[in-house]
């Protein structure tokens, strides 16, 4: 990107429209991988003081379903806020907030990856209404229904199930 044009301009706002494909990134998980290229709009509004960066990131990724073991698509839209300053016209504050800028050629590929890893959760699942797999058989319970566990209590908690409550 090049901020050339809304740098020198002070209350000046240009909207940018990118579209970029990250499948080269490594997202260090290989049930992960990115389905769609990442489309990122963006506007920045020059303040004067720094260059305040807003916009949405949006793309697939292809994850694996941590319950059931299958692979679906996982839609990710995030909103992007950020802040830019020259490093020479940048104030003590925005050295350690903002993305400090030498040039008016910016690539942000490594700012907008770390927003998407970010944004990750702990553990992908396809559905709310996962069933998952059957911890005793291993079949996959939202194709084919399992009879394994109902019944059977855990030996651990057994002591549990005598426990009333006296509410």
């Amino acid at each position: 990107m090049n901020v050339a044009q809304v740098r020198h301009s002070g209350g000046e706002s240009v909207h940018y429209d990118l579209v970029e494909d990250f499948s080269a990134f490594d997202l260090g998980i290989e049930a992960l991988s990115f389905q769609a290229p990442v489309h990122v709009q963006l506007q920045v509004n020059n303040t004067s003081r720094a260059m305040l960066v807003k916009g949405t990131i949006h793309t697939e990724l292809k994850a694996t379903c941590g319950r059931c073991l299958e692979s679906f698509v996982y839609p990710l839209d995030l909103h992007y806020e950020d802040e830019w300053a020259f490093r020479t016209l940048a104030t003590e504050d925005l050295l350690e907030t903002a993305l400090l800028l030498d040039k008016d050629e910016i690539d942000i590929k490594d700012r907008i990856f770390e927003q998407i890893v970010l944004a990750l959760p702990m553990k992908f699942v396809c559905s709310a209404e996962c069933h998952g797999l059957c911890p005793n058989c291993g079949v996959n319970r939202n194709l084919t229904p399992c009879n394994c566990g109902e019944g059977t209590v855990d030996p651990r908690l057994a002591a549990l199930a005598k426990w009333q409550s006296n509410d």
